[in-house]
């Protein structure tokens, strides 16, 4: 019985904490923000303090971020000469998004390495 009541617990915390970051995305409304949001839940994910079920949410999240950042990107770069700034900016960007993807696929970096010789 106790179990069960864990159980039906965790899956209710779980389900609250998945519908809240999509609040949260809704939230967020200029880029910079989104940025900032995009990395705490990046922390959140790898920290090894977080539990698993928080970890895979903060991990969905993250990855939800960086795919609205790179549409807004797209659609507000498309078809437009940048200036100087703007083109700073999208490089500001897209550099801490390759950061993290750099971060977050660097274990994987032995098995692809050795597949490729």
């Amino acid at each position: 019985m106790i179990n069960r009541n864990k159980t039906i617990l965790s899956s209710v915390f779980f389900i609250a904490l998945l519908s809240s970051p999509l609040s949260n995305i809704a939230n967020a409304s200029s880029l910079g923000d989104k940025l900032k949001e995009c990395k705490q839940e990046f922390a959140i994910a790898h920290s090894g303090n977080s539990t698993q079920k928080i970890a895979a949410a903060a991990k969905l999240k993250h990855l939800k971020l960086m795919k609205e950042i790179l549409q807004d990107l797209n659609k507000k770069n498309a078809g437009k000469k940048m200036t100087n700034s703007e083109l700073q900016e999208n490089v500001m960007v897209m550099s801490h998004l390759l950061e993290m993807l750099v971060t977050e696929n660097l274990n994987q970096k032995e098995e692809s390495w050795n597949m490729n010789y």
